[in-house]
């Protein structure tokens, strides 16, 4: 098994891209409507996997208690990102 931690963590690549989507109304189900979402930060690994990650954000949504944060895979393109998603169950 080898060691697979960044030899420079100043140029990490992050793990996950963290978005931001705003409840912006209820559908005929009662059910929370979203807007698109917006990418507000990024997660990264620690060097010692185990312990999780960690969140660097660019900025925190001043309605962030009104709206989901999704954490997107880094590879995932913003056409796959901007399939509807319930905004109850993040799904």
């Amino acid at each position: 098994m080898t060691n697979q931690t960044n030899p420079n963590p100043a140029k990490a690549r992050p793990i996950y891209r963290l978005c931001f989507s705003a409840k912006n109304g209820i559908d005929s189900n009662g059910q929370a409507n979203l807007a698109y979402p917006v990418e507000i930060g990024a997660a990264f690994e620690r060097k010692d996997p185990t312990k999780g990650l960690f969140a660097k954000f660019q900025f925190v949504p001043m309605n962030i208690q009104d709206g989901v944060l999704f954490l997107i895979p880094a590879g995932t393109n913003d056409q796959e990102q901007a399939d509807p998603i319930d905004g109850e169950t993040g799904q």
